[in-house]
């Protein structure tokens, strides 16, 4: 029996010997060789197949915008920063729904080089990023003078975490993207301090700017966020033994900031004006400053949820796929039921960097291994919202811009990194202890800990019809869970779904954490060389990632994405009629449909996350308000939105709507409004409100007539009496440019049924601006003087144009850096000439 231990203690040798052969350039090479690898198994579906990640949820919303941006585009020819479709219009660039120009320069050369590795894709460029994070994390790792396999154990727990696999088919690209360049701040933040050069200050800059631009704020500030605190941590232990360095570190690192910042001023000084008008800036109704603490605190980490760290199906998957379900295959079911409104992925992040990470914090403590276990215990604090106040509400109220975002638990897509850093020090500890009393006292609690789990999974096969009886009582039901009529049938057959889920994943769980502590403790026993340890640890990390993974990797033809907007009845009927028009698609997933607006119908729905707050706010104490119970619709809102037709997935009362259209495919009905009011229009008087409560009371009356009356927020400048005559006309319509002929016997008000935007929307009376009023609290009028005029309503905002200046020239500033820190690198030099200097002066110090 001991022959085969020697070959394959000889053929480990070999390999041993082969790879330590190769130069450090091309050992490091093989490593990433083996990450591409890994990616082209992984996403075989989406790369060889040309496939896309999903054709619903938020990858379809992404594309509606970007097709109706297209088509203004097109036909305009202009930079499309307000799009007429959703909501009755709203600046779809300040909320980065559409971006007219790409000033992601950086990030968008990496990707179209590396998507080459990926046959050309077309949704290859998330892959790209995945492949990223992993090189990135890799040598961030080989920088820090971890071991290659070490390096390698890291990117791989990294790049495969199940919460960050999942986040492509969700259609959360730009999250994606913020977060797998996570680990590349941190290696130049780094390379910064270390070398303090001309060229690591670029590629800093370049690489806070290319994060920046991802677009997603919030990932975005979580990651500034943390490698502030590291940075902070650094200068401030640094400062105490050589000040005059740690001032320099603190100045290129805030200069580098600074310039990132500038890189990415193009969207994000649009989105900071626009954000002070949005329901994330100013919240709800009745809130100011930001999110409402409920709204913000939705998803708050729930604490007994963290369990799915080790068993990860513990409160069950929504995207479980069983292979049958009452006659029916690849059915999708809702077998989560733990806390948060809804969760279709798992942050789990495998248990072999946690045993690693808990290795590190026993056996191995330092300065490093401390702040990055603090640091995880603050991404959790913070995770658990609404749970742990008492931190919580500090953030809440008193750190900048944090209010802006909801969804705490999304701060943990960020622990596989923090823990992959742990990981890496605890496997370095494993490989190169020599302490016997930690070894054995290591050995004692893996035989313990493997010992108790064991035993509990043998009472569980014993037990296990018991178990379940015990646990089905009060487990697996979500809280508020309803199915309408069907409610307990489906319970009752979901609860043992959702426990099979729970006991596979922790038998997963036994058999994963036994397998890697006879591992650990065969090799402290020098059963197992090093080598051997680390790749065995890395083979099991795989399987137990990528089991879940493939969860989340379900790829759909890329054609399936456009047949969501496939024209229907409706759709052909109303791109039918002629003249300036609104829809009113009544009802909750109807409302957030974006399909109207992707074939160019403007609707006063859609779906936004970020969409204004006055249009929001008007919504929830309005629009619903009608004063009979049997139609509670406040039709005085619909009627001064132009809203021409409702559509919806039923019948209205009879006798105040006559149907227009029917499309029998979907059963839905299209009704005509005939009390729709046309595009603009003059009012008859001004009724001044002086707050918004009585703007509410005004709007929601039995009494109230758009048509006659307009309800202003300030006394207008001059008295206003009923003109004799007047007439209105669109002459010319655009995104961002309105033409109205506009004649009045005597000076009147004319109404535009456009949203109320003063950051961009100015107004012009025969060429001379004039003030734009709040009308009904969504809506804009000017007064306009006695006789025939021309009013133009156009949109130009001056942070839009500054913006797009400045992050040229930021770009311009950084490319210069990079060049002249190029030129200043004596390899550079000397391959093309120049001269090196006679003494090398070291890089870091």
């Amino acid at each position: 029996m001991a022959k085969p231990r020697k070959t394959a203690a000889k053929q480990e040798q070999k390999t041993a010997s082969f790879f330590s052969s190769l130069s450090p350039t091309k050992q490091d090479l093989l490593c990433i060789g083996f990450l591409y690898l890994i990616t082209l198994v992984l996403f075989r579906g989406i790369i060889f197949d040309n496939a896309a990640f999903a054709d619903a949820g938020d990858t379809v919303t992404a594309l509606s915008y970007a097709h109706a941006g297209d088509q203004i585009k097109e036909a305009e020819g202009v930079d499309v920063l307000w799009m007429p479709y959703f909501f009755s219009g709203m600046p779809t660039f300040g909320n980065v729904a559409y971006s007219p120009h790409n000033v992601n320069y950086l990030g968008t050369a990496i990707v179209k080089v590396l998507n080459l590795l990926y046959l050309n894709a077309k949704w290859g460029w998330i892959i790209v990023h995945y492949l990223l994070g992993g090189v990135f994390m890799f040598f961030l790792m080989r920088t820090w003078k971890f071991s290659r396999s070490v390096a390698l154990l890291a990117a791989i727990a990294f790049m495969l975490t199940p919460n960050a696999i999942g986040l492509a088919g969700e259609g959360h690209g730009s999250k994606l993207m913020a977060l797998m360049y996570l680990p590349a701040i941190f290696l130049l933040s780094h390379l910064l301090f270390e070398r303090r050069d001309l060229l690591s200050f670029g590629l800093f800059s370049a690489a806070i700017g290319t994060l920046l631009l991802t677009n997603h704020m919030q990932i975005v500030y979580y990651v500034l966020l943390v490698i502030g605190l590291y940075s902070l941590y650094k200068l401030v232990w640094e400062f105490r033994s050589d000040k005059l360095i740690a001032a320099k570190r603190s100045a290129l690192f805030v200069g580098a900031i600074i310039i990132g910042l500038c890189i990415s001023s193009y969207i994000y000084l649009s989105v900071y004006e626009y954000s002070t008008f949005s329901i994330r800036g100013g919240g709800t109704a009745g809130s100011t400053g930001g999110l409402t603490y409920d709204y913000a605190t939705n998803w708050s980490w729930n604490p007994w949820e963290t369990i799915i760290y080790l068993v990860p199906s513990f409160f069950g998957f929504s995207s479980q796929y069983p292979s049958t379900w009452q006659g029916q295959t690849n059915v999708s079911l809702p077998l989560y039921w733990g806390d948060m409104p809804f969760h279709t992925s798992t942050e789990y992040i495998g248990i072999i960097p946690i045993l690693l990470a808990a290795i590190a914090l026993v056996y191995k403590r330092n300065r490093v291994t401390i702040f990055f276990g603090v640091l995880t215990l603050v991404i959790f604090l913070v995770s658990l919202g609404k749970y742990f106040p008492v931190f919580y509400n500090v953030l809440f109220h008193y750190l900048p811009l944090f209010n802006k975002f909801r969804i705490p638990s999304m701060i943990l897509h960020l622990v596989p990194f923090t823990v992959g850093i742990l990981a890496a020090y605890g496997l370095t500890f494993l490989l190169e202890v020599h302490d016997t009393a930690k070894i054995e006292k290591l050995k004692r609690a893996l035989l313990y800990v493997s010992g108790g789990l064991a035993a509990l999974m043998i009472i569980g096969f014993l037990f296990k019809s018991s178990v379940y009886q015990t646990l089905s009582g009060s487990w697996f039901v979500k809280e508020d869970e309803n199915y309408g009529e069907q409610t307990r049938q489906l319970i009752a057959a979901f609860k043992p779904l959702r426990f099979d889920l729970l006991w596979t994943d922790y038998l997963k769980f036994v058999f994963i954490f036994v397998a890697s502590a006879g591992a650990i403790i065969a090799f402290l026993d020098k059963k197992i060389r090093t080598g051997g340890l680390s790749a065995i640890l890395i083979g099991i990390l795989l399987i137990d990632l990528i089991i879940i993974d493939v969860k989340f990797i379900n790829p759909k033809p890329s054609q399936g994405l456009e047949e969501n907007f496939q024209p229907d009845a409706t759709i052909a009927f109303l791109k039918q009629q002629s003249g300036l028009f609104r829809v009113f698609p009544v009802g909750g997933n109807l409302f957030m449909d974006n399909t109207f607006a992707y074939h160019g119908i403007t609707s006063v729905g859609g779906y936004s996350p970020a969409k204004l707050k006055i249009y929001q706010t008007m919504l929830d104490s309005c629009m619903y308000k009608g004063a009979d119970p049997s139609f509670p619709i406040n039709m005085n809102m619909v009627n001064m939105l132009n809203v021409k037709y409702l559509v919806l997935d039923g019948q209205l009362p009879e006798g105040r709507f006559s149907l227009a259209n029917i499309d029998q495919g979907r059963k839905r009905l299209t009704y005509l409004n005939p009390a729709a009011l046309p595009r603009t229009f003059f009012v008859k008087k001004a009724a001044v409100a002086a707050n918004q409560t009585m703007v509410f009371a005004e709007l929601n009356s039995p009494q109230f007539d758009a048509a006659t009356t307009a309800v202003v927020e300030k006394p207008l400048p001059q008295e206003l009496t009923s003109p004799d005559s007047t007439s209105a006309e669109i002459a010319e319509y655009k995104s961002r440019e309105i033409a109205i002929k506009a004649y009045t016997s005597s000076p009147g008000l004319l109404v535009l049924s456009e949203v109320y935007y003063p950051a961009g929307w100015k107004a012009y009376i025969d060429g001379t601006e004039t003030e734009i009023y709040k009308t009904n609290y969504i809506l804009r009028s000017v007064i306009v003087p006695k006789g025939g005029h021309t009013v133009t309503f156009k949109f130009d905002p001056p942070l839009y144009n500054i913006g797009w200046n400045l992050s040229r020239a930021a770009w311009g500033a950084t490319l210069l850096c990079i060049l002249i820190g190029l030129w200043q690198t004596p390899a550079i030099r000397a391959r093309f000439g120049g001269k090196r200097p006679e003494q090398a002066t070291p890089a870091h110090g």
